[in-house]
């Protein structure tokens, strides 16, 4: 028995919970099972099938491919097409390894691609998490250094950035100036008559640019900071904030921050947060038997309370 038919032979597989709502565990199964089938087209071993992930070997490395994405995409589709987009979407996913390699030996050449992406807390990466260049802005979130090469997204690894030879945090700062802006559409809204907020919109670092508003979006900071909402990668929301009405606002866009973290590919956080003087605070939340109780920071409070 080859290893795809210990695969074929697998008894179906649970929906993982991050998919509940989005797909159902059918559906789940047939997308591993169409994955599964371009493996093997491919004549690429797949050593283990995980929680929306599919692992393989390829030349030796180990190599993690993640589903959530593309679990995303397939559920706003028609299912006659799915097949089409999965090979697609693998087929993307080639990696050059020794430009790669390459890269991590030359940083003058490496820094023009470097970027940062945000994923939840929860983010699995099929390895410890304290192995990869990473650092905590939005709290319950991950900022991770990544390079963006020949249309893919590689997450950095510590011990490959030796001859680099740089701090983690001047990294950091490199990857987020090279944030391309020019990707990203900002729309004004105004919600319910009064509240103006800006609209981030891109393929993926749109929630990456608000860790530069102060650069990127100044007019998107008030007198009390800024309101931020980070649903996924592509789609980012920002409020300045001029005064203590936020509740109302917080209820208007709810709705809309579950929805695109929901079923658009890419999903960070649910969270609301405040952006004041370069500091990043979460807006506390409590679950309570009316539902999600969403509270201003202390900080926040306090300082609105000393302008009144």
């Amino acid at each position: 028995m080859g290893l795809f038919d210990i695969f074929k032979k697998q008894k179906k597989y649970e929906l993982p919970e991050m998919y509940n709502g989005i797909i159902t565990k059918d559906e789940y199964n047939d997308i591993l099972e169409i994955c599964i089938k371009y493996h093997q087209d491919k004549e690429l071993i797949i050593s283990k099938i995980d929680e929306g992930e599919i692992v393989t070997d390829i030349d030796g490395d180990e190599q993690h491919r993640y589903l959530d994405n593309l679990v995303r995409v397939l559920a706003s589709n028609e299912k006659t097409i799915w097949s089409q987009l999965i090979y697609e979407h693998f087929d993307k996913l080639k990696p050059n390894t020794s430009a790669l390699n390459y890269l991590y030996k030359d940083f003058e050449y490496a820094n023009q691609f470097l970027r940062v992406l945000l994923k939840e807390d929860t983010f699995n990466l099929g390895d410890d998490i304290n192995n990869y260049v990473h650092r905590t802005d939005f709290p319950k979130t991950n900022t991770f250094l990544i390079l963006e090469f020949e249309g893919q997204f590689h997450y950095v690894r510590k011990d490959q950035i030796n001859e680099w030879n740089k701090l983690e945090n001047d990294l950091f700062k490199i990857a987020i100036q090279n944030l391309p802006e020019n990707e990203i559409e900002v729309k004004e809204y105004e919600f319910g008559e009064k509240f103006t907020v800006f609209i981030f919109f891109s393929g993926d670092f749109s929630a990456s640019l608000m860790l530069d508003l102060k650069n990127r979006a100044d007019y998107s900071i008030g007198k009390f900071g800024t309101l931020i909402a980070i649903p996924t990668k592509g789609t980012a929301y920002a409020h300045p904030i001029e005064n203590g009405e936020l509740s109302e606002l917080i209820k208007i866009l709810d709705p809309t921050i579950e929805k695109f973290y929901n079923e658009d590919p890419g999903n960070v956080t649910t969270n609301f947060y405040w952006y004041y003087n370069d500091e990043i605070q979460i807006f506390p939340t409590e679950q309570s038997e009316k539902g999600l109780f969403i509270s201003m920071p202390k900080d926040l409070i306090r300082l609105l309370n000393e302008n009144e």
